[in-house]
């Protein structure tokens, strides 16, 4: 009676530590993100109609390190250490599949979603490559052509696929040891697979959220600002968030989302290059529209249908 009684307690310490980290982290990177992009990005989005500062997109690099440095004060604060850092890298077991998964995906469903953006908005499609052509011709790049401009989009998205995941693990290590690599093994173990993958998704997305009504991701101009694009962002850490998840779970490790984050972020534009004026963003051609990123929403059912049947089995 007396071992129960003390597996009770160890038990309850366990959740209580869980949530207490779970509480530190959510508060430290919400706060946190929202000061900095406020202080950093957001302030100078407002002051620059034309959104082109050169130094955005480093300042955006810097907050996506958050998540990381966040996830590093729960665990001191929490007193939890740094044992279990979800950050190895075992391809033993067949785990090398969920690794291939997340480095090829991404990009089969971000074409996917382009070819399914560019027959909803047919008129946006542009072989003559206008809107990559004349953003170069705005920098002062002169005399390019529709054919050289698709051979670089195809070249340079045969690199985003091979070596994007690689080019872009840093950044993406600092948002996904945060949230595959902390919050998510803090979650698992309250929430079954359906409820686990929305939450994940709607605080991932919402941690957007300033940089959704600053304009940086959807612009400003389209119906129900800002409603619309936090919903689509939401949308898109959903159901990047699922693929993601799933192969941390199925490693126990957050380097394949690492790996699958720097694809996404490597591949998304790719559709841009064949657009007119750069696309209806709320739609696509970028996966975080929410006609160009149903692929990518199919694809995290089937994922988490897998999860739920596998939840079943261990029962």
């Amino acid at each position: 009676m007396q071992d129960n009684d003390m597996g009770s307690v160890s038990n309850n310490e366990e959740k209580a530590s869980a949530t207490k980290g779970t509480v530190i982290y959510l508060l430290s990177v919400f706060v946190i993100t929202y000061i900095y992009e406020y202080i950093s990005v957001i302030r100078y989005l407002n002051e620059n109609a034309d959104r082109t500062i050169a130094s955005i997109p480093v300042r955006l690099s810097i907050a996506m390190f958050i998540p990381a440095i966040c996830a590093a004060i729960a665990r001191l604060l929490n007193k939890e250490g740094f044992k279990n850092t979800f950050l190895s890298f075992n391809l033993k077991e067949g785990r090398y599949k969920y690794y291939l998964l997340t480095w090829f995906a991404p990009s089969l469903l971000t074409i996917a979603g382009v070819v399914i953006y560019f027959l909803c908005f047919r008129s946006d499609y542009s072989p003559e490559m206008e809107y990559i052509i004349a953003t170069y011709e705005k920098q002062g790049v002169k005399g390019l052509t529709p054919a050289a401009m698709r051979t670089a989009a195809i070249s340079q998205g045969i690199t985003a696929i091979l070596i994007g995941p690689v080019i872009n693990c840093l950044t993406c290590f600092g948002e996904e040891w945060g949230w595959r690599g902390y919050l998510l093994p803090k979650l698992s173990g309250k929430l079954k697979t359906l409820p686990l993958m929305l939450v994940m998704g709607c605080i991932w997305g919402l941690w957007h959220l300033p940089l959704i009504v600053a304009g940086h991701n959807y612009g400003r101009e389209y119906p129900g600002y800002p409603v619309m694009g936090i919903l689509a962002m939401i949308l898109f850490c959903f159901s990047t968030g699922t693929l993601l998840s799933y192969a941390t779970l199925k490693t126990g490790s957050c380097v394949p989302a690492i790996i699958g984050h720097g694809a996404i972020n490597g591949f998304s534009s790719i559709g841009i290059f064949f657009t007119k004026d750069g696309g209806k963003m709320l739609f696509g051609p970028s996966p975080a529209g929410m006609v160009a990123g149903i692929p990518l929403f199919i694809f995290a059912i089937i994922l988490i249908w897998l999860m739920i049947r596998d939840e079943e089995k261990q029962k």
